[in-house]
């Protein structure tokens, strides 16, 4: 790791990797930091089970790097024959199974192949700025702290650690600062895959086990606090990883919090796994083999943008004159406390459900960090309200924001311009070429 690069990115998640290939793929000299020792984010440190939404119902709305990603793990990993067919769904590229260990290969060989210059193991300890801009990063590694400096900076932390680091302001959560559940995603193993596929088959169960929660809600058995499983995606044969499970309440910015909501979601799992032997068929002799290494997070800090997308935005399908790319994934609000009901806004999930086809825009100027002249954000932080983040926070959006900000980053960083002074129709001609879609 050298001190001088055109962009560093913080953050290696779907936006982060994302930000970077592009970045690099742009020409620019580029740095992806990651704290922890591989790639992906919530999708192979929280063992989310499944990517959201590639499509719109009718066609793609997430290409370039997002979707040279999926098919990359697609061709290497098992494909379930389970599927969860809602009406929308593309079976091809929506609510795909994620096999971790293959998807850590994919990201970094993405990577390394991008030119990126890539420092896992490394966190962000200090941000450095002077007026308006943010001049340098201090990090922490394994060898001691460093100092990287660089024109364009991208925050793909998932809670906004560079922008806030920098003073500029963030907001979080609702009126009151609480954000919703968090979930320590599970996998389990010895599971008769075939005996699930043929109950699944005569019953119609759904990728929520909504037919096996009703009984067991029936029988006073469903686990307390819950009301539904979000989903189980088979992953191999004889194992399957599950998004089940909320802690409530809990502080995302604080030690102690953290390690409250890990316990906790630690100590319910027993009770999570004796439901799913009970009245899951073919999880009689399941055992658990392992839990995401850290708890999935669905919300946490947001940044002030120069444009705030916002409910009445996805409510009137909007479009921007800068939109730097479309998504319709429905607002997929969970509870903050327990006594909301973990799936409280599932009602809001349902109505707020697009028809087939139709999207809505994302701009740029929601990237652009609001307080700062070289920053953009990517991911779940981008600029939006409540409401909206919860349809953007997903992780296909996250390839999608990101792509873009690397994209933008570079562009600058060779131009020697400001964010705010950036030719959009260069920046929307770019990402095209560069296979994304914007329409």
């Amino acid at each position: 790791m050298k001190e001088q690069y055109d962009v560093v990115v913080a953050g290696g998640g779907p936006a982060g990797v994302a930000a970077a290939v592009s970045a690099a793929r742009c020409g620019a000299d580029t740095l992806l930091v990651e704290k922890a020792g591989y790639l992906g984010g919530m999708a192979t440190d929280a063992h989310i089970p499944a990517f959201c939404t590639f499509t719109d119902g009718k066609a793609l709305e997430v290409g370039g790097v997002g979707l040279e990603i999926l098919q990359a793990m697609q061709a290497r990993m098992w494909r379930s024959p389970f599927y969860d067919a809602k009406p929308g769904r593309d079976f091809a590229y929506d609510w795909v199974p994620i096999d971790t260990e293959i998807l850590k290969a994919v990201l970094d060989a993405l990577v390394q192949q991008s030119g990126c210059t890539l420092a896992l193991h490394t966190t962000l300890a200090e941000v450095c700025r002077e007026g308006r801009a943010v001049t340098a990063l201090r990090l922490a590694t394994p060898a001691g702290m460093c100092t990287v400096r660089a024109a364009q900076f991208i925050d793909c932390t998932g809670n906004a650690l560079l922008a806030h680091g920098a003073g500029a302001e963030c907001l979080c959560g609702d009126e009151n600062g609480r954000v919703q559940a968090a979930t320590l995603c599970f996998q389990i193993a010895n599971f008769d895959t075939q005996c699930f596929l043929a109950y699944a088959k005569e019953t119609g169960e759904n990728g929520n086990l909504s037919k096996a929660s009703a009984c067991a809600i029936a029988d006073g058995k469903f686990p307390a606090g819950e009301t539904q499983v979000a989903g189980i995606a088979l992953i191999t044969p004889g194992t399957a990883t599950l998004n089940f499970g909320h802690v409530f309440d809990f502080d995302p910015f604080t030690s102690e919090g953290m390690t409250r909501a890990e316990l906790e979601a630690r100590r319910a799992l027993p009770e999570l796994m004796a439901f799913l032997q009970e009245y899951v068929p073919g999880a009689e002799n399941a055992v658990l083999i392992g839990s995401g290494p850290s708890i999935g997070i669905r919300e946490s800090r947001r940044i002030a943008a120069d444009y705030m997308l916002c409910r009445a935005d996805y409510d009137r399908r909007a479009d921007f004159d800068d939109a730097i790319g479309y998504y319709s994934y429905p607002i997929d609000l969970h509870a903050a406390r327990q006594a909301e009901g973990a799936m409280s806004g599932h009602g809001d999930y349902e109505s707020s459900r697009y028809a087939p086809g139709e999207r809505y825009g994302i701009p740029y100027r929601s990237l652009i960090v609001r307080d700062l002249d070289n920053v953009l954000a990517a991911g779940r932080i981008i600029g939006a309200d409540r409401a909206a983040q919860a349809s953007v926070r997903v992780m296909p959006a996250c390839f999608l924001t990101g792509q873009a900000a690397g994209t933008a980053a570079a562009l600058c960083a060779k131009a020697h311009t400001d964010l705010r002074k950036l030719n959009i129709e260069q920046l929307k001609q770019t990402l095209k070429d560069a296979g994304a879609i914007l329409q």
